[in-house]
């Protein structure tokens, strides 16, 4: 029988005042968090993140709905069962709350004295053996005063995991720390989860750190959604912002950085805002959108490459009018773009775009398909490659992207071929939409014809 998830969220509403001025926070909010997983709760301020952190810790009451935490409902639960639920819970919050007339050490000491059936000797000891799990082993004669924000907040995650929880709540844990000490911090409370075997929940606005999650949930007007589910609900706003402030190339760099679960988001955005543009044709300034859409192709075709850890990606377009393909995007080193132009019967891509199937290849030498002109002209060495069609609404084959070696000297292999061809997807409808633009634009210049 598989266990009850340590968190069961089920219609769960919550109010603030009494009538005339009673407020709702919470709406209809469900959720299930299982053992060990790493949740990332986002959303806008005063969008009910913290009360729900609250809620689940134990440390406000459940007014409707049901609330249930390692198997006991919340709602209506006696102090005996909140005061049992709450020992199980680390808890870290922004501020670290240290208290300043005791040291590190009696800092994470506090928390075990809240436990009395803890052994003398665990208290005396699991302090220091805390503080050296975070990199303080030095520290822990040192009050707060005499630490860095950074440090304190290693205290912090010391003394919430000190007591070996089931449940650790952060609340915007990493607010006050600059770029390299809230990676650090966060890096830090997953390896300690993970080896404790604890479940996080972790409330943040900092999309620096969204790679560390299992999971991301959205809590937005005090109704929950998925991650992705909430971008979208904003993508077209996103999408003018990008195309009006994003110079030439600057989408690319920041794609580049972008950790995978907010890449997999913003390619569900875009491809959600090419599906809507498709349909309709109005989404926006004919111009800048195609503009930003043509960046958003490269960058996206530039970060698949790197997400699937290889050393080249390129996309091409079928041009049928010329029998040819010919590359929108191909990652190179330094100049000015790299041109390729081949005949549409040739090559591995010529082979993807009229089979549309896709080509795995891990000997590229040894493949008769194999084009060696564009090798031949650059003096790179191509050893592995992996294609795949792009095709339209009429599934049509009308682009293939394709990766060069990767980077572990290893083939391509089955997994990849997958997240390649989920990829390929969501770049199709973009792809699509770019040439429905690029051709509306172009019709739009055209000269009237004569009467």
């Amino acid at each position: 029988m598989t266990a009850e998830p340590v968190v069961v969220v089920d219609k769960l509403n919550h109010y603030y005042g009494r009538e005339p001025l009673r407020k709702q926070i919470l709406f209809e909010v469900s959720t299930e968090i299982r053992a060990g997983e790493i949740v990332i709760m986002t959303g806008p301020s005063g969008s009910g993140k913290t009360t729900f952190l609250t809620l689940i810790g134990a440390l406000r009451s459940a007014q409707e709905g049901s609330l249930r935490v390692f198997g006991n409902e919340l709602r209506g639960a006696s102090s005996d069962t909140l005061v049992r639920v709450r020992k199980q819970i680390g808890y870290i919050f922004q501020a670290h709350n240290l208290l300043d007339s005791l040291t590190a050490r009696q800092n994470v000491q506090m928390s075990l004295r809240l436990h009395p059936e803890t052994p003398r000797p665990t208290v005396r000891a699991k302090p220091v053996e805390m503080l050296r799990a975070v990199g303080l082993a030095d520290w822990s004669e040192h009050y707060p005063n005499e630490l860095s924000g950074g440090q304190k907040q290693r205290v912090a995650i010391a003394r919430a995991l000190a007591t070996e929880p089931r449940l650790i709540l952060a609340d915007e844990p990493t607010a006050s720390l600059d770029k390299q000490s809230g990676r650090d911090v966060v890096e830090l409370m997953q390896r300690l989860a993970k080896e404790q075997g604890c479940t996080v929940i972790l409330v943040t606005h900092d999309n620096r750190i969204l790679d560390i999650a299992d999971r991301i949930i959205s809590l937005e007007d005090g109704r929950l959604s998925s991650f992705a589910q909430a971008v979208i609900s904003n993508t077209q706003q996103l999408m003018g912002t990008l195309a009006l402030n994003n110079r030439k190339g600057e989408l690319a760099r920041q794609v580049q950085d972008l950790p995978l679960p907010g890449f997999l988001a913003l390619l569900d955005q875009v491809t959600a805002e090419s599906h809507q543009f498709l349909r309709l044709l109005e989404l926006s300034e004919g111009e800048a959108f195609e503009s930003m859409l043509e960046q958003v192709l490269e960058a996206f075709t530039l970060k698949v490459g790197q997400v699937l850890n290889a050393d080249r990606a390129t996309l091409f377009l079928v041009d049928e009018e010329r029998g040819e393909l010919w590359s929108k995007v191909a990652q190179y080193d330094g100049g000015k773009p790299l041109e390729i132009r081949t005949p549409l019967t040739a090559g591995i891509a010529g082979h993807v775009a009229t089979t549309g199937r896709a080509f795995n290849i891990p000997d590229a030498y040894a493949e008769p398909l194999f084009n060696r002109d564009v090798d031949l002209r650059t003096g790179y060495r191509t050893h592995s490659i992996l294609a795949m069609p792009l095709v339209n609404s009429h599934n049509r084959v009308f682009g293939v992207v394709q990766l060069l070696n990767k980077k572990d000297n290893a083939a391509f292999d089955a997994a990849d071929e997958h997240r390649l061809h989920e990829f390929a997807n969501s770049m199709g409808v973009i792809l699509e939409s770019w040439w429905r633009m690029s051709k509306r634009s172009s019709a739009a210049a055209a000269p009237s014809a004569p009467a």
